[in-house]
């Protein structure tokens, strides 16, 4: 298979549509061949550090499973655990394999789901030994689906036949370190007893995938072991009796058991981390394509932006172009235009949507060079988005391959919406210096997110181009009022070259408010008498709206804590979500959410719908300390104690 088959077959758009896929990581050959059993279609996928996946289909033909086998211990786990989770995207990551018993209820071939995973090998070492562990809690959602594999109180279907007495499944905690026990009578096992005694068994590889899993937006992960031996100076004599393989095989077949009733569970069982209910991840470049798309509908003018980037390259060897405007002046919009023509690398921050930090913006980016250049570079880990350390080398891995007097532009929208991780570090740690023929075409709002360059740069302020942005805004309405939906609406009226000067004379030339109430004329939400009395600029659409909301009299209160709650959140949601936090039903959230469609994306992926706001700027102007005063609303008991543990539960941050 060739560097470009191989990437391609380990996408994640690889599988089909109504597959998850899940990472499996074992330790020893008899763990590994034991989970393998359980797999159809195996092929060999290789990671370009040299690590060999088996993939393969569960036999339920709802997960595609990546396995690997990582030897023993958490360093080389962690390792692993990292490139299977950069590699595949997985919606859960299982470590399973065998154990030694600690407690004597334990028998040998019984089941242990590690509901916490003790790293018990932190500690300071002085007279006495001070313990400093590390605990990881099993991810609740997948304990509470395990217990329904109880044999004693649930499903049976998965037990392995056997001639002796079947599996018991135990639910505790799990001590993982480096080290193989095989005394009781060692310092280690009175270690244990003293600072974990709760923990049931010990293994060498949790706390390593734990931690990873940790690092990547708490992917959901699970520690599976079956009982190999007791810990004791009879581990040789189980291992020769075959318990080894047996207590292999009914962590394998409990895994199997598990993966299947996640997959007929509800959509929410799948982590955040995973994407959204079910949702086989798209690669970040077609994400960034499809957006493009919707972003560059319609467009009209621009050309002297285009004009001065191509007159910026032409005079430098490097360097860096900065777009500047205030929001709705059409940014967002000119950017991916200029990555649409020319087929650039960008990358769009949207703080609303939660995409604004470098750890989205570093493997957006090296997904999409990946898909233009044969990389010698790994993909970004969890260590690699503190610091501009990856980003100069990946930058620098490009220049090497560029063609002689190739030039490469990558594209990076609303840098004042990106997480601000240092003052002394550019955004997203964007690099102060370039490699010849690299470009950097940027987009902020005007005079904010300061950005340092030791080499050339440019600025071209669209709010410098009065005439030529009037000139697009005219052009950008006569397109929009020549919409079969928009004319449908607008049939009736006698004057359309009137309705067109007041549009542009209102908008203030603002982008935004133009695609508002072209909108709202198309979708019915404003009449044609409305046109006559039109919003002056985009606050004063944003007030009106507000006022309306108002003046529904008892109804009014409720819509304003629903669209407040949504406010607050990081990342799109679902309106089950924002029915638990207001403790209301789900279908008056959805008819509330009506009301405020216009400022909202709502996205549909197969049964689930998730909304969140169209545009940052709706946002913050409800956020604003006149808006919330004139609203009425009262933050502090929107984000109360009770909302915000519900929605911290479902993985989803609050802010105040």
């Amino acid at each position: 298979m060739s560097r470009s088959d191989d990437r391609n077959a380990a996408s994640p758009s690889a599988a089909t549509t109504d597959q998850r896929t899940a990472v499996v990581l074992c330790a020893l050959p008899v763990e590994y061949q034991a989970m393998q059993a359980h797999l159809t279609e195996v092929r060999n996928e290789d990671h370009q550090a040299g690590t060999r996946f088996k993939v393969g289909q569960l036999a339920n033909g709802h997960w595609r499973v990546a396995l690997a086998r990582t030897g023993p211990g958490n360093v080389d786990a962690a390792v692993l655990a990292e490139r299977a989770i950069s590699r595949f995207h997985p919606q859960v990551i299982l470590c399973v394999g065998v154990a030694g018993a600690l407690h004597d209820d334990l028998r040998l071939g019984d089941v242990v789901v590690a509901v916490r995973v003790h790293a018990y090998h932190g500690g300071t070492a002085a007279k006495d030994f001070h313990a400093r562990p590390r605990t990881w809690d099993a991810p609740h959602r997948l304990v509470q689906l395990a217990y329904d594999l109880d044999p004693q109180v649930g499903q049976q279907a998965w037990l392995p036949p056997a001639p002796m007495l079947p599996p018991r499944v135990h639910f505790r905690p799990i001590a993982t370190g480096e080290v193989v026990l095989n005394s009781r009578d060692s310092a280690l096992f009175a270690q244990l007893r003293q600072h974990q005694n709760d923990a049931a068994a010990i293994e060498m590889e949790g706390a390593g995938i734990a931690q990873a899993a940790h690092l990547n937006g708490a992917l959901d992960a699970l520690v599976i072991r079956g009982i190999s031996d007791a810990a004791d100076e009879a581990k040789l004599a189980a291992d020769r009796a075959g318990w080894q393989r047996r207590a292999a095989v009914n962590a394998a077949a409990f895994a199997a058991a598990l993966l299947a009733e996640l997959a007929s569970s509800a959509p929410a069982a799948v982590s955040r981390a995973g994407q959204a209910a079910g949702e086989v991840p798209q690669p970040r470049g077609a994400r960034q394509r499809a957006y493009i798309q919707q972003k560059t509908a319609g467009f009209v003018g621009r050309d002297f932006a285009f004009d001065e980037f191509s007159a910026f390259r032409d005079a430098h060897a490097c360097g860096t172009m900065i777009v500047e405007g205030v929001p709705g002046t059409g940014k967002t919009s000119l950017l991916a235009e200029e990555a649409r023509r020319r087929n650039w690398p960008a990358h769009f921050n949207i703080r609303a949507q939660g995409i604004s930090g470098p750890d989205s913006f570093l493997r957006s980016l090296y997904e999409q060079l990946s898909e233009r250049y044969q990389l010698r570079v790994a993909p970004p880990g969890a260590g690699d988005y503190a610091d501009g350390r990856y980003l100069d080398r990946l930058l620098l891995a490009t220049a090497d391959l560029l063609q002689p007097r190739e030039q490469l532009v990558i594209v990076v929208d609303a840098l004042d919406e990106a997480d601000v991780a240092s003052p002394y570090h550019n955004p997203l740690f964007l690099p102060t210096a370039l490699q010849a023929g690299i470009f950097l075409l940027v987009s902020r709002r005007s005079h904010t997110a300061p950005l340092k360059s030791d080499g050339p740069w440019t600025l071209v302020d669209l709010m410098a181009h009065r005439a030529d942005s009037r000139r697009d805004a005219a052009a950008f309405i006569q397109a929009s009022l020549a919409r079969p939906a928009v004319a449908a609406r607008l049939s009736g009226e006698a004057d359309l070259d009137a309705i067109a000067a007041d549009l542009l004379e209102h908008s203030q030339l603002n982008f935004m408010y133009l695609l508002y109430v072209l909108r709202d004329i198309e979708h019915g939400r404003m009449p044609a008498q409305g046109l006559r009395a039109l919003p002056d600029g985009l606050t004063d659409y944003y007030e009106r709206h507000l006022e309306r909301m108002l003046a529904r009299g008892a109804e009014a209160d409720f819509s304003l804590r629903t669209i407040y709650t949504l406010a607050g959140l990081h990342e799109p949601v679902t309106a089950s979500l924002l029915a638990r936090a207001l403790q209301v039903t789900e279908l008056d959230v959805v008819r509330l959410l009506k009301d405020w469609a216009q400022f909202l994306e709502i996205a549909r992926v197969r049964s689930t719908v998730t909304y969140c706001f169209y545009h940052q700027d709706f946002c913050d102007f409800l956020l604003q300390e006149e808006t919330v005063r004139a609203a009425g609303v009262n933050l502090g008991e929107i984000n109360s104690t009770r909302s915000r543990r519900l929605i911290a539960g479902l993985g989803v941050d609050l802010e105040e």
